[in-house]
Order: structure tokens, then sequence, then C-alpha cells
């Protein structure tokens, strides 16, 4: 019962949930995890992640299955049982630090519900090994007082009568963070760990004012499973109130770290009865957002947001885990599947590199398109001299002279200067499931819309001259992944608007040069086009499902790889990022820009660090 915990937080209305396929409960409550409060992802499913104790009928309560891919998960867990060992980690033995963080790792893995990778220890070890250095460096310099440090902080809350005023009994607040209380109980201060760059980490104002009030007014509890309700310890074994409250970003690989928040407990209170009871609003569920996510998500099976196409990707055979698969992945996987395999399958923490001038240019150029689109009328040779959307995308002299060039090409394929276009939409996001490859494929046309003749259209627009490319324009689907699976999508009858279709409709590749463009059309309708599409979208997709080795690439762009790091078959002369060494000549940049959509690789960026900072649950 909820009485039998002193502190709890101010009241909160929780909408209730209509959820849109028959549950089993095994009892009436919400857990609201601070993640939860960032606005993102489906709505539906964090309304459903809310509610822990609900699965679909007949489904079996269950732990998250897969293979582990939250490697910064291992570093906190890691990390607490460091510390909560009792062993003191003695500065000047770093020797024997180094073998302590070693068997922790070791140790988390082997109590994992899901199986961990070698590959992952030695990124594990080093986000554990550093957080005990940021922990060293701020009890130093006296912003940090060490005492006892709990992983399950659990802050309590009831609701605030609803139509069905008995359907939540108890509403639990929650972090995926390490908590340290002072030995005299007078603060507590809460570390989120990330990767690196602390500050630049994105939290919004209600998910600052929840970490605030749980670590306030939170308590020490226990559960034995995650769909189980946490149990708190007796009260004789609770921490007294603290007088003052710390929130710290730490990110574990540079040292860095940023405080968000710093008051009295009054304060974080003040804070989250203002900014979290209007985020809740995503409890009553009631929209979908198909993505990658999906992949992980246990109620897909019964979902209406994602659309089932079997057979989509043409493969044999069935992955025995959901997995995600893009175009940008594919195209990694051509170029080195050592570098898929660290960088998406185990969620190895990426070193940031600077956008390529190509990869700049592409960026730039699709955004003044997207720009211009938006205001439903066709791309003029006056919208180039009179500056306007360049003025808005904040472009300076230097980059109109580099980009409008390109912009110019378009001017003669713009859609909207075809008669009767009719709901033109940028950056279309599609994501389906094959359920015959058991993948979740999710793919981003720049541009669709629906042509005079009532078919739909999806285009790809590339910064790169046509000059230089092959005679046959059906070469160019082995080429773009994302071309050959726009024509697979629409020949098994996708359509943007989830219509009933009309008959499939065509992909356009949109190629623009600094004095010279091209669009080549493919018809989704035409039996040649599409085998041809399939067979090379298959071709990929099966050296994809089916690698169990991994292999370094041929010619591997180790110079422009995140995980180099992390890479062991890595050539001996290549460097790793930070220590100065020569690339060596066989490790060459990739020209990515002219092989992946530059969303599409700035998404797969922004959704692999997302999964890495996301319980998983």
């Amino acid at each position: 019962m909820i009485d039998s915990i002193p502190r709890g937080v101010p009241p909160v209305t929780i909408p209730d949930w209509e959820p849109p396929w028959p549950v089993d409960s095994t009892g009436g409550y919400v857990r609201i995890t601070t993640s939860m409060l960032r606005g993102r992802g489906c709505v539906e499913q964090r309304a459903r992640k809310a509610r822990p104790d609900s699965f679909p009928s007949g489904d079996q309560p269950r732990e998250p299955s897969g293979p582990a891919s939250f490697p910064l998960g291992g570093v906190l867990d890691a990390a607490v049982l460091l510390l909560t060992s009792g062993d003191r980690i003695a500065a000047d033995a770093e020797a024997d630090v180094a073998d302590r963080v070693r068997a922790a790792v070791r140790a988390i893995a082997e109590e994992s519900w899901s199986p961990w990778e070698p590959e992952s220890f030695p990124a594990v070890e080093a986000g554990v090994a550093g957080y005990l250095e940021v922990l060293e460096s701020l009890q130093a310099a006296g912003e940090l007082l060490l005492g006892a440090v709990v992983k399950d902080l659990v802050a309590e809350t009831i609701r605030t009568p609803g139509a069905h005023p008995a359907a939540v009994e108890r509403v639990e607040l929650w972090a995926w963070a390490i908590h340290h209380l002072s030995a005299d109980g007078r603060s507590r201060e809460v570390h989120l760990l990330r990767w690196d760059d602390a500050a630049s980490v994105t939290l919004s104002d209600a998910e600052v004012a929840a970490l605030a009030e749980i670590a306030a007014a939170g308590v020490i509890a226990d559960h034995d499973r995650w769909y189980k309700r946490f149990v708190p310890r007796p009260e004789a074994e609770q921490p007294p109130v603290p007088e003052r409250i710390t929130i710290r970003v730490i990110g574990v690989l540079d040292g860095s770290s940023d405080v968000r928040f710093n008051g009295s407990p009054d304060e974080a209170r003040a804070q989250f009865s203002t900014e979290v009871p209007a985020a809740l609003e995503f409890l009553a569920g009631g929209s979908f957002r198909p993505s990658h996510a999906c992949a992980s998500c246990p109620v897909r099976y019964v979902c209406p947001g994602i659309r089932a196409l079997p057979g989509l990707l043409g493969v044999a055979g069935f992955s025995p885990h959901t997995r995600s698969l893009s175009p940008s992945m594919l195209w990694t996987q051509g170029a080195c599947p050592r570098q898929l395999r660290l960088s998406r399958d185990l969620g190895l923490p990426r070193q940031r590199r600077e956008a390529s001038p190509a990869l700049e240019r592409g960026t730039q150029v699709h955004a003044w398109l997207h720009r211009a689109h938006e205001r439903g009328r066709a791309c003029t040779d006056a919208d180039l001299a009179d500056g306007v959307i360049a003025a808005e995308l904040g472009w300076s002299e230097e980059q109109c002279e580099a980009y409008l060039p390109y912009v110019r090409q378009h001017l003669e394929h713009c859609p909207l200067a075809q008669p009767e276009v009719d709901d033109l939409r940028s950056e279309v996001d599609i994501t389906v499931w094959d359920t015959d490859a058991n993948v979740v494929f999710s793919t981003r046309p720049d541009t669709a819309y629906l042509a005079a003749d009532g078919r739909w259209v999806l285009r790809e627009t590339k910064t790169l001259s046509p000059r230089g490319l092959p005679a046959d324009p059906t070469d160019l689907l082995g080429r773009y992944p994302q071309v050959a699976a726009a024509v697979c999508l629409l020949a098994d009858g996708y359509r943007p608007d989830a219509q009933p279709s009309d008959g499939p409709g065509r992909v356009e590749l949109e190629l623009l040069g600094v004095d010279d463009g091209a669009l080549i059309t493919y018809d989704a309708a035409d039996p040649v086009i599409v085998l041809i599409a399939r067979t090379e979208l298959a071709g990929r997709v099966d050296a994809w499902l089916h690698d169990t080795v991994h292999p370094i690439g041929e010619h591997p762009p180790c110079s422009s790889c995140e995980v180099t790091r992390w890479c062991t078959d890595r050539p001996e002369d290549v460097s790793v990022p930070g220590t100065g060494a020569t690339m060596p000549a066989l490790a060459v940049d990739v020209d990515w820009e002219a092989t992946a959509p530059d969303h599409v690789l700035r998404e797969a960026a922004g959704a692999a660090l997302d999964d890495d900072e996301e319980f998983p649950f």
C-alpha cells in the first residue's frame, strides 16, 4: 500500500489508457521512468511501457529478450557493483583498479538476462574506469560527498480521481541512474551516465523535474522482475530526507560532467508540480510512430501501428530475434561488416566525426528543398535570386555560392512544377515489418507526392553529378539500396496515405550536379524493374542477415569509422582517435554522400545514440 511509504510526491492525474489490443494485467499500477518524459518516440509504446504488468492476452510475463545491445547499462551496473562491494578504490593502485573493473564487468555479464558479447567488454570497462575517475575528481574538488550508492531509488505518488478511480492504485517514479547519498544524509546526487560530452545531452524540463523529485522523496526499493512492483525496504533502512539535491550528467569516456539541477527538496517539488503533470498526456496512448524501436517492442505482434509486409526484403531465412534494418546499414555492411557489428548490433560508443564537405552540402541542399516545398508551390529562379530561403537557413555568402548551383539543377525537376500534384510530403518516415524475415525495415524517402494519374511517387535526391554514372539506369538499383527498397515497397502496395492502392507507384532518383542534373524514373508496375530491385535488395539483406563472422571490409573506411577504437581487426598502423598515429594506405575514406542519403545517416546516428542512452525495457 502506498500508505507504507511516508514520503510521497504531489498527486498527479494519470490519463486512462484504452490499449488497442486485449490485455491481461497482474495489477493496477503505473511506472513513470524519467526517460519517458523526453517526449520522443511512439506514444502508444510509451503508454504501454509505463504499465509493465500489462501484457497482450495470452502472452506470458517475461523480461525483454534479445541480444545485449545496451553497453552503457553494463557500465552503470558494474559501477554500482564496484561501489557497493565494500572495496576501497585506491588512487595509487591503477592495476588493482583495472582488475576490479574487469572482474565487475564479467560478473555483471554473467548475471545478465541477455547474453553479452566479449566485443562489448573493452568499451564497458573503459566506461567504468572513466566513471571512477570522475568520482575521484568530484570528491577531490569537494563537489561530491561519497556515502551510500543506490541504483533503485523510487518515489511514489497518488493519482487524482479520474473516470475509473480504481484503475490505478499506485504510481511509481523511477530513473535509470546512480544515486549518491552522503554519509550524513543531508545531500543526494543523481548521476545520469552518457558516453561523452555531458553538456550536449538534451533533457526536457519535465525529465529534470522528475529526477529531482525522485532524489528528494525517493526511497530505497527492490524488485525481482521488471514487470513487478518495487518493494520499499523497511523504514529503518531508509535514509533521511535530504536538504540538498544535485542532478548531474556524466560523460564516462571523456570525464565531462554537467549539473542540471542544484536545489532544495522544496524547489524540486515546485518544479515537479509545474513541469511533470502536463507531460503525462502520453499515458493515454492513442497514436503510433513506427520506427526501428518496433524491433524491440514486446507488443509489435498485436500492434496495429506497424504494417506487416511479408517477403518485402526477398530473403530466405528467419531472424531468431526481431532486428531493425535501414538502407544506411546495408551500405555500411557492404563497406565494413565489422563497423556495422560494433556500432549497431552491439551499440558501442561512437567517436563523433565532423561532417565531410559532401555530407554537409547534401544536408544543406536537402534543407533548402524542404523549406521551399513547404510553401506548396514550385521552385523558381526567383527563389534563388531573392535569397529568402537561404537567409532563413542562415547560409553565408560562401555557402550560397557552393550550394545554390545544385539547387538550380532542381528547378527543371521540381515535382510541384507538374500539373495536379497533390499531398507533397518531405522526408516521409516509412517503417514496415517483413514477418517472413522477422526484420523491421525503416527508410525515409526525401519526397513523396501523389501524381496526376493517382499514383504515388517516392523520390530520392542526391547532390551528385550524373556524369560518369552507368548508362543503364537499372545498375543504380544496386548502388542505392534505398531506391531498390522504395521500388519494392510500392510494388507490395505501400502508400504514404495508407489508402487502398490504385496500383504501384513510381520511384524517382534525382541527381543534382554543379552544372547538370538528371531525373531517373523506376516504375514499380514494371515487373522487370521490380525483379531487378528485389534481386539487388535481397542480395544486400541476405549478406547482412546471415553474417555470423562480421569481417573487416576489403577496403575499410577506418579513417572515418566512428568505432575504430573498439575494433581489434583494424590494421596495426590505424590510429585510434586522439593518438595521432598515421592512417595506412588501405584505409580509404568512403564517399558517404554518394552512397547513402544524408538524412538517413543523420537519423541512423541519432537513433544509435538514443539506443545507447535509453533504458531498453
